[in-house]
């Protein structure tokens, strides 16, 4: 068993950088495996399952949220996805590919240049900010973890 929460902790982290992997509830399934097997929930573990079911809520709300923030369009968001996984599958241009995506999925909508790009930038934003989230969270439990049931 312990095998299979390190190896959902791990997945966890990748998934906090890859968009086809919902890497904040596998972490949460690898706390809460992990508490199981331990037989010690806690009060902190249901809140950091919890925070990891509202980090990977957080996630896909914040790139709409901020692209709107900055005046785009649900396309600009949506575009930004878009680009972002195309990105991922040709290679490390995932930032790029959200970027391209969102411009387009923008000038589609607007048709003006400079509103697009700002759009574009705002959304990007909003998947930087929650792959940096995402992270973060991935990294701690792990930490809490063993923190709190091996030591």
């Amino acid at each position: 068993m312990e095998l299979l929460i390190i190896i959902l902790f791990l997945t966890g982290i990748v998934g906090a950088v890859l968009p086809v992997l919902p890497g904040s509830l596998i972490t949460a399934a690898a706390l809460l495996a992990g508490m199981y097997e331990a037989e010690s929930f806690t009060f902190n573990t249901w809140l950091w399952v919890i925070v990891g079911i509202a980090v990977f809520v957080a996630d896909y709300l914040l790139p709409s949220f901020l692209t709107k923030l900055g005046g785009g369009s649900k396309r600009a968001a949506i575009g930004a996805g878009i680009g972002l996984v195309i990105g991922l599958i040709t290679g490390p241009f995932m930032i790029v590919g959200a970027l391209l995506g969102a411009f387009i999925g923008e000038y589609l909508e607007q048709k003006d240049a400079s509103h697009s790009l700002k759009s574009a930038f705002m959304a990007v934003l909003g998947l930087l900010t929650g792959i940096v989230i995402k992270l973060a969270y991935t990294i701690a439990m792990p930490i809490v973890y063993y923190w709190n049931v091996v030591s």
